[in-house]
């Protein structure tokens, strides 16, 4: 008879985690593909042997703060230990409702993290202690059921929408809980996320065609169920636009009457006003250049290898985060196979630099002043670091 343990290990080698060498043989929609790459690094493959579990969170630092373990190769440990002190270890509860896979977090409100599980179909909402509160949705096309959640998002009154890439529809489900959730069908192909700006409208981000290129930010009044104004065009060469339109992540963060946002390959942090204008275009010293585009003028490249090599030579931005009073955190990414190397800037709110590195862990929120990153002392995606950055101030 199976225990709830050895049912989440296997739940875990079917997926690819837990196994060197892989993140799981999840296959989503062309059109995902580079998006879950820049959120999380996945490769294909991987053995349904189960493994050993790496080392414990507490040996994450040696006797000089800097990182050990198997994981670490990709990091630049001695880097991170000079800008960053670890506060503690963090752990995600995991039961037979909820196990991290391919988690893409934001905040949900004061102690609380929303974790959308692509590869899992569900939304799970955790305490910033790692304890496990409540779990949304399963895998389904129904009411409260998902094929691909690709983001979660809480809402002005205490709710939180979640988007459906796979089913391109948003689902609102009310504060405390209680009440039946409300599917929208999304005006956009393929909804990335949705961001609640107040009064019945929502920043969606997801790419919409205008003239010859895609606009990637559209504000959405509920109510009515229409566009009222898209921006943030692609603003890469045409010759390299089909191209670069496999590359869908868009990252917000709304901070009272600005919206931050930042593109995957654009190395641009973008400021608006509410009613999506422009108030400045930052650009951005990143530890990695950016890359060169490939145009059409070389034809459809089908080698594997050559297509894989083209995506490990192009630095993604794949996040922006507040990073206490005045700063903001921007990260980046290059692939590497079926891993990944993530690197940090920081800047301030007028673009000046202040600290970047690469090789940083991969970042998944910033909450109060702390940096929640991914144990890289660990294979397993439910182990973080909390650290505190020693810049600030």
């Amino acid at each position: 008879m199976k225990t709830a343990e050895t049912r989440l290990q296997q739940r875990r080698s079917d997926t690819g985690y837990g196994v060197p060498g892989g993140r799981g043989e999840f296959e989503p929609p062309c059109p995902v593909v580079v998006l879950l790459a820049c959120a999380l690094a996945f490769g294909c493959g991987g053995t349904d042997e189960p493994q050993a579990p790496a080392a414990s969170a507490a040996a994450l630092v040696d006797s000089q703060g800097v990182g050990v373990g198997d994981g670490a190769r990709l990091v630049d440990r001695e880097a991170f230990a000079d800008a960053f002190d670890v506060v503690r270890t963090l752990v995600l509860e995991e039961d037979e409702r909820a196990i991290a896979v391919l988690p893409m977090v934001s905040s949900g409100g004061p102690g609380r993290f929303l974790v959308a599980e692509p590869r899992e179909g569900q939304v799970n909402v955790y305490g910033t202690d790692g304890r496990l509160w409540q779990v949304l949705g399963s895998r389904g096309e129904g009411p409260g059921e998902f094929m691909l959640p690709i983001s979660a998002r809480r809402t002005s009154d205490g709710g939180i929408v979640v988007a459906d890439m796979a089913l391109s529809r948003l689902t609102f489900f009310p504060p405390g809980g209680g009440g039946e959730p409300e599917v929208v069908a999304s005006p956009l192909p393929l909804v990335l996320g949705a961001d609640d700006l107040g009064e019945g409208r929502y920043l969606l981000s997801g790419q919409l065609m205008s003239g010859t290129q895609p606009l990637l930010l559209h504000l959405w009044h509920r109510g009515s169920d229409r566009i009222e104004h898209s921006f943030l065009p692609m603003g890469v060469p045409e010759r390299s636009r089909a191209y670069a339109a496999s590359y869908t992540s868009v990252a917000t963060i709304p901070e009272g009457d600005t919206i931050w946002a930042v593109w995957a390959l654009s190395d641009t942090v973008y400021k608006f006003n509410r009613r999506g204008e422009r108030l400045a275009r930052i650009p951005l010293s990143l530890p990695r250049p950016m890359g060169v585009l490939p145009d059409a003028g070389a034809g459809v490249v089908t080698d594997p290898r050559a297509i894989q090599a083209d995506a490990d030579a192009l630095t993604q931005v794949t996040g922006i985060f507040i990073a206490g009073d005045g700063y903001l955190a921007v990260q980046s990414m290059q692939s590497r196979g079926a891993d990944a190397v993530w690197d940090l800037t920081i800047v301030d709110r007028w673009g000046a630099p202040v600290w970047k590195a690469a090789g940083m862990p991969r970042l998944f929120a910033v909450e109060e002043g702390l940096f929640y990153f991914d144990d890289f002392a660990s294979i397993l995606p439910n182990r973080w670091i909390v650290a505190r950055w020693k810049g600030e101030g």
